[in-house]
């Protein structure tokens, strides 16, 4: 990945990511490969440089659509996001990132028990905590910086995944002597839903900050929402995809919440000579 990549470099990789996705979905009804996939794509790499956050922008769309686990997301930051007791996306290496008196630390997650959440977000709550290891202000500006445009851009994507749905329902379902599609109402909420995830969408490529990140967890549950007015009783049961979207976007929007409340505010000062604007 180069440094620095431009606007273009990013929906480039965006399509690679897209065509990593697609690859497992055809060969796999599992994840399990998908960190080493994206990885040779160079995924593993993006909060090297906190340049690329336009790439992890970007490419977390693809992920959003395709429902893909959240970890992905947070193992940017080089460890799993705490909240309270509560960290998401525990994984094999069971690292935690907290923060402790204003210091960043990845602490050992030696003792944890799993909860209900929302598909996706594998969330546990904390039993013991082991060793700490503090973070640098350094490392941590690259890695929190992209990781903010990946969250913005992976609800961006669950956004577009829940109107994908919806658009190909309301074209083939009939009411009233014509398509839900062709109904001016219908068509009035399904664009206002699409204006907003567009939104969230650029946001994502364009360095997006604390308040773009709260803006976009709302902007997406309410562009879900639309899609279920329009949609009605078929959109809520468990046999239809819909409700994946918007139960996930949901439960990140409180997620993210609680995130910039404990540990990305305030976040540490950049190096000198490095402007940041959220």
């Amino acid at each position: 990945m180069p440094a620095g990549a431009s606007l273009s470099d990013a929906v480039t990789f965006a399509e690679s990511v897209a065509g990593v996705l697609d690859r497992a979905t055809r060969e796999s009804s599992s994840w399990e490969r998908l960190d080493a996939t994206l990885d040779e794509v160079g995924w593993g790499t993006l909060a090297e440089d906190p340049e690329l956050f336009a790439c992890a922008g970007l490419g977390s769309v693809e992920l959003g659509r395709r429902l893909a686990p959240v970890h992905n997301i947070d193992r940017l930051l080089g460890a799993s996001p705490m909240a309270g007791d509560l960290v998401r996306s525990l994984e094999a290496e069971r690292l935690a990132v907290v923060r402790d008196r204003g210091v960043l630390r990845h602490r050992a997650v030696v003792r944890a028990e799993s909860v209900a959440s929302a598909g996706g977000l594998d969330v546990h709550r904390v039993l013991e905590l082991g060793e700490a290891r503090e973070v640098s202000a350094e490392a941590w500006y690259a890695a929190e910086r992209v990781w903010m445009a990946a969250t913005v851009g992976y609800l961006a994507g669950l956004g577009q995944g829940a109107l994908d749905l919806t658009v190909d329902y309301v074209r083939q379902r009939g009411a009233f002597g014509t398509t839900l599609a062709a109904l001016a109402p219908v068509q009035q909420l399904l664009a206002g839903a699409a204006t907003a995830v567009r939104g969230v969408r650029l946001l994502a490529g364009e360095q997006p900050n604390s308040d773009a990140l709260a803006h976009a967890g709302v902007a997406v549950a309410d562009a879900c929402a639309a899609c279920h007015q329009v949609t009605g009783a078929i959109g809520f049961t468990l046999e239809y995809p819909l409700h994946r979207y918007t139960q996930r976007a949901r439960a990140l929007a409180a997620w993210n919440d609680a995130l910039l409340e404990g540990l990305i505010s305030p976040p540490p000062a950049p190096a000198e000579g490095r402007r940041r604007d959220g």
